[in-house]
């Protein structure tokens, strides 16, 4: 689902894997502005449900400089949740390299972008977690 979830990603918030967003990780030679989705722990499954997952994700943005960072990490933010009050909801995430559909039924970010520091090479991050109920399309 990871590839769904950046491509989904990319296209709202006009960025293109393997350019300025990764999926996973990031490569020795990223630029120094760039995107990173995460697939990170927590989230629940239905076993009445096998269809249903709520997973969770961890979108990183870095720059050289504070403002870009915050910049990049909000425009994700905001192209997948702004103007939505419990939640961004009924988003499909078409399927990638012959995988299957799946509809995001909510995804809900835990928190604001928020600053975590800087990175060995003196680039500013900015981190945010989404929880995203998903199930098969």
């Amino acid at each position: 689902m990871l590839k769904e979830v950046s491509s989904f990603v990319a296209t709202k918030a006009s960025l293109t894997i393997g350019t300025d967003l990764f999926e996973g990780h990031r490569p020795q030679d990223t630029p120094d502005a760039c995107d990173l989705i995460l697939e990170t722990g927590g989230g629940s499954i239905f076993p009445d449900q096998p269809d249903r997952a709520d997973a969770t994700y961890q979108v990183l943005s870095r720059a050289k400089t504070y403002y870009t960072a915050r910049a990049r990490a909000w425009n994700i933010y905001n192209t997948i949740y702004k103007n939505w009050s419990y939640g961004s909801a009924g988003w499909t995430l078409s399927g990638v390299d012959g995988g299957d559909d799946y509809l995001a039924m909510v995804i809900e970010p835990l928190a604001i972008p928020q600053y975590i520091g800087q990175d060995e090479k003196g680039r500013y991050e900015f981190s945010t977690n989404y929880l995203m109920r998903i199930r098969d399309g």
